[in-house]
């Protein structure tokens, strides 16, 4: 069950454990800033290349990955980048762009998915595409009032 916070709302954490519970062959999820950082990460247990505690800067190292991968794309293609995939001889990468669902920002976040090669990569593809649409309300920042105003 996903982790709530006080507000009764699903973390972001939550929702990437979730993903990983709902879609087969799906070993690591995480969701990068456009500057590189880990915002949210989960993983399903089996392969601990990315969570051990002795390599903590392997969860960075695929965050920076993500997010280079994006950056060359969005270069190359001079425009949104809806989709990277990258296959391996034993993990397929995967990278979405998330962020607002009508995506005009120009700066939005990164979601990546490590799934093994048994994977189906459509099913990867619309679970990733359902996680963005649960992210939205956690990627957005609500306007600020004054101090003393009712928000």
């Amino acid at each position: 069950m996903p982790d709530t916070d006080p507000t009764g709302g699903t973390t972001l954490d939550g929702l990437l454990a979730g993903f990983l519970s709902r879609t087969p062959h799906a070993h690591h999820v995480v969701l990068v800033a456009p500057d590189g950082l880990t915002i949210a990460y989960a993983d399903d247990g089996t392969d601990t290349s990315y969570s051990d505690e002795a390599d903590s800067g392997a969860q960075s190292k695929l965050a920076a990955v993500i997010s280079g991968l994006y950056s060359l794309a969005h270069g190359i293609l001079q425009g949104n980048v809806r989709q990277i995939v990258i296959e391996g001889g034993a993990e397929t990468l995967f990278v979405m762009s998330a962020g607002s669902a009508d995506h005009t920002s120009a700066v939005v976040t990164r979601l990546g998915v490590v799934a093994g090669k048994d994977a189906d990569p459509g099913a990867i593809g619309w679970g990733m595409t359902i996680l963005i649409k649960s992210l939205d309300e956690h990627l957005s920042t609500r306007a600020r009032t004054g101090i003393g105003q009712e928000q």
